[in-house]
């Protein structure tokens, strides 16, 4: 199913040589758009689908030009697959969780279209693989940057961060939600959100108060993304601060109602703050030799 709550769902967008702002991703004229009945944003994401040079299947060295989601797609899956192989690279073997990885790839993704945030055509944006890498390493770099988290029914998360003000501050948060109840095949275009545990993120400042995630309206899916309340549809939630003044902030993480099983697993990506516990970057190098 190509809406479904976990999945990653890609849309097709022509190549970009050179990424200079949002008019430089161009949709293509065959790439579907959402939303979801119930609100959900989709796509998740885009990527080059458009004379995409790739294998055939006549011969076994045949090779040549198409486009397509179906281009687009494997592009994607092959840049997460290279992602999560760097990752593991560095972390003795263990891969992201699903949630992490697509949360990393929506956090780091070019912006798109007409108004800052998501909409229903460009999803978060344009895949970008050289940023999602350099988070890895940021991660690994002394600052925690990229987390793996659990929340217990009735409980909260929160973490307080420190931020420089020289660069925005973007919080995204992704969790693989339990399956809800199948629809019967009487239900037509079914409103209700197909979400089942209901985590809800927040940041707060002392100069500005209670940052919420971004959301878009189903009833007017033209329209730009707001961030004025909660978000009860979407399983990806982020909360970006354009212009942060320096200080602490606060990231808040709880949830709507009861939680399946008890507790749910949920991966959170930071971007713009400055806790290194060291220098980083810094590498030790051997005398050359004569």
């Amino acid at each position: 199913e190509t809406v479904a709550k976990n999945i990653l769902t890609v849309g097709a967008v022509d190549d970009v040589a050179n990424y200079t702002g949002p008019s430089s991703v161009i949709m293509s004229d065959f790439s579907c758009w959402g939303p979801v009945d119930d609100g959900r944003i989709k796509p998740d994401i885009v990527a080059n689908g458009v004379n995409l040079y790739s294998s055939l299947d006549g011969t076994d060295t045949q090779y040549g030009t198409l486009s397509g989601t179906s281009m687009a797609s494997p592009s994607a899956a092959g840049t997460m697959v290279l992602l999560q192989q760097y990752y593991q690279s560095l972390n003795s073997g263990s891969p992201m969780r699903a949630a992490t990885l697509k949360a990393l790839v929506l956090h780091t993704a070019d912006e798109t279209g007409d108004a800052t945030g998501p909409d229903y055509k460009f999803g978060w944006g344009l895949l970008n693989a050289e940023r999602a890498a350099e988070k890895i390493t940021e991660d690994k770099n002394d600052q925690n940057v990229l987390d793996e988290l659990v929340l217990s029914n009735g409980g909260s998360w929160s973490r307080d961060v420190v931020c420089s003000g020289n660069s925005p501050l973007r919080v995204t948060i992704v969790w693989t939600d339990p399956p809800g109840t199948a629809l019967s095949s009487t239900e037509l275009n079914p409103t209700t959100p197909a979400l089942v545990n209901d985590l809800d993120l927040r940041i707060t400042d002392p100069a500005s108060g209670t940052h919420y995630p971004y959301k878009l309206d189903v009833n007017n899916p033209t329209s730009a993304a707001t961030a004025s309340g909660e978000n009860n549809v979407d399983n990806v939630e982020m909360v970006y601060i354009s212009a942060p003044t320096s200080g602490t902030y606060s990231i808040t993480v709880d949830h709507d109602g009861s939680l399946t099983d008890g507790s749910q697993n949920f991966s959170v990506v930071i971007g713009g703050i400055d806790e290194y516990t060291q220098t980083p970057g810094l590498v030790t190098l051997s005398s050359p030799s004569d």
